[in-house]
């Protein structure tokens, strides 16, 4: 059976070179030119493949992968960029996150052979139609490998503009499974939240993410760490002494541990949660207000709720380039966060031009694959000696 196959380029004359590769190849090919409109086509018909550049308007790649995760087949997809080799490990990564069915990555300009043969050699590694994370991930399996070792950290550095030091980590999950692969923190916290255990997930990782902590402190690296806590958490009163019983039993200070929240986990009832969090920062733990911007409330919250560090949602910094309205927004709420006398930081720096739009607006903190990807702890500790040493240049921190 022919093969269908969505050309996402904003470039026309892209995107009609490579609708032309593909008819030779015998495929069915349509094309789009943004992301948006990929996903109305996706509303109405079914592809085999999707293959798209990273860097368009309105909707770029990387949210395009996003979106396409939440499909309810599973399309092979192939990514394919101008830009440096970061931005396609940035991809690769993504799309790990998100469990999507990535087929490959390609820099442009695309040679015709290699496009065809990725798609003719390209091996079937999981069957048509999208498995749900409960068949990847069933409750017993899931609960079992957090006791033992289905579950691991790693460790996506961010690094402080104003002092070119490193500020630290922020600890994402891992999952391997039994037969050798590997889920993202995207598809691990989807599985989490079907099976109904975000709150087993969140203690999981903040105990991982102490433990190591603990050992790195014993060998002479104070090194400080963000963990995403879930609403789940936020609505149990006790939360807060489970988080300082953790952090006494592997001898870790409250000041070196961050909680980061999210607008959305705090959008119903913010009593308990206000206790909690106003409990955890009397107590020297530090506050993070994730994905700022995504929902309508974050002012409030601001006021009432001691955070101590502003999280840009990094859509805005993603389009900030060619959008004005999101620059804006980007410019005001590093402005915003300053005048309230906290830490910003900016996530999903991917290139030199995010990271030099930031340092422009004088945000505090950078965050993203441009700077360094996610790595387990042993990688980060290299890491981290290497950039300090000067044997790897990081940029914003020793370029």
């Amino acid at each position: 059976m022919t093969k269908r196959i969505l050309v996402v380029d904003d470039s026309a004359t892209m995107r009609e070179l490579l609708m032309q590769y593909l008819r030779s190849g015998d495929y069915m090919v349509s094309g789009a030119e943004n992301g948006v409109q990929a996903l109305e086509i996706l509303k109405t018909e079914q592809y085999d493949y999707i293959i798209t550049d990273l860097l368009m308007p309105d909707m770029d790649g990387f949210a395009l992968i996003r979106a396409i995760s939440e499909l309810d087949w599973d399309p092979g997809i192939i990514l394919m960029t101008q830009q440096d080799e970061r931005s396609l490990a940035a991809a690769r990564e993504l799309a790990l996150a998100y469990s999507v069915n990535l087929l490959g990555t390609l820099a442009k300009p695309i040679d015709k052979d290699v496009l065809l043969n990725m798609l003719t050699e390209v091996a079937e590694t999981r069957p048509k139609g999208r498995k749900s994370t409960e068949t990847v991930l069933a409750e017993t399996e899931f609960m079992r490998g957090l006791m033992t070792d289905g579950l691991s950290p790693v460790f996506q550095p961010k690094v402080d503009l104003r002092t070119r030091t490193v500020a630290g980590a922020e600890v994402f999950a891992r999952w391997r499974s039994p037969s050798g692969g590997t889920l993202g923190a995207g598809a691990v916290v989807k599985a989490a939240r079907e099976i109904g255990h975000m709150d087993v997930l969140t203690y999981r990782m903040l105990e991982l993410a102490m433990e190591q902590q603990g050992k790195w402190r014993r060998e002479g690296q104070e090194i400080a760490l963000a963990v995403n806590v879930s609403s789940e958490n936020l609505r149990k009163p006790d939360f807060a002494d489970v988080v300082t019983s953790l952090a006494e039993q592997y001898e870790v200070e409250p000041k070196f541990i961050r909680l980061e929240v999210t607008e959305s986990d705090l959008e119903v009832d913010t009593r308990v949660p206000l206790e909690v969090l106003s409990r955890l920062h009397v107590r020297g733990f530090g506050l993070a207000l994730d994905d700022f911007g995504t929902g309508f409330a974050s002012l409030m919250r601001l006021q009432t709720i001691p955070f101590d560090e502003l999280v840009i949602d990094r859509l805005f910094l993603a389009r900030a380039q060619e959008n004005k309205v999101a620059r804006t927004i980007l410019e005001t709420a590093v402005e915003l966060a300053h005048k309230l006398e906290l830490t910003c930081t900016c996530e999903g720096v991917e290139t030199a031009e995010h990271l030099a739009m930031i340092k422009d607006l004088g945000a505090d903190i950078a965050q993203g694959y441009f700077l360094g990807k996610p790595m387990s702890a042993s990688e980060f500790l290299i890491w981290m000696e290497d950039a300090r040493d000067g044997v790897l240049k990081v940029p914003g921190l020793n370029d």
